[in-house]
């Protein structure tokens, strides 16, 4: 029986200098309520536990968050522990642009408890832009940690963190989702992954 707490490294890591990393993420973001996933239809490849190869939904819908420039993003750490299994943290920072009463009530709710997958779009394809579409949160799910209103900052946007709660770190690093190639992930992101 494997150890799950325990692997050894099993492959080259290498770099590729037609692909090197760059930074920042598409303008657009998808929130999706994690509740809304359906897990057992979702699928990971069976060789490479970091890939999602299809994020499918229960019910309803993924919802917008549109960006301006570089101001939403993204960031994870690995949170190493003394006591159990070590984890990570994935933090989504995002700015809303219209404070309006609507975009209030929508944050409002955002901000209500409820567990959040974000996926976006990175500047970085990778190959074949086989590694353009990253998942935060799906272990766990990630809440809304902090916001601020400052009419000094930002224009006065609305500035938000999605992360994960001490007590509800994630198993894994953010996975890539790839559903078959990139032009049908990029679909599939575009109709907030709707359920069919």
């Amino acid at each position: 029986m494997p150890n799950c707490f325990l692997e050894t490294l099993a492959a080259d890591i290498l770099n590729d200098c037609d692909n090197i990393t760059k930074s920042g993420i598409e303008t657009d973001v998808i929130l999706i309520p994690r509740k809304l996933i359906d897990f057992t239809a979702s699928t990971i490849s069976g060789t490479n536990r970091m890939l999602i190869t299809d994020l499918t939904l229960a019910s309803g819908t993924g919802f917008l968050l549109e960006g301006v420039k570089q101001l939403n993003g993204y960031n994870w750490e690995f949170v190493p522990s003394e006591e159990t299994v070590d984890r990570y943290r994935h933090v989504f920072t995002g700015v809303i642009m219209t404070p309006s009463a609507a975009n209030r009530l929508a944050f409002s709710q955002l901000a209500k408890g409820e567990q959040y997958v974000v996926v976006v779009n990175k500047k970085y394809k990778g190959a074949d832009q086989e590694d353009a579409f990253l998942v935060l949160g799906w272990d766990t799910g990630l809440y809304v940690t902090a916001a601020t209103e400052n009419d000094k900052e930002v224009d006065s946007a609305i500035q938000f963190t999605l992360s994960n709660k001490d007590a509800e770190l994630e198993d894994e690093a953010p996975r890539i989702l790839l559903e078959t190639d990139y032009a049908t992930t990029l679909t599939a992101f575009t109709n907030k992954f709707a359920a069919a």
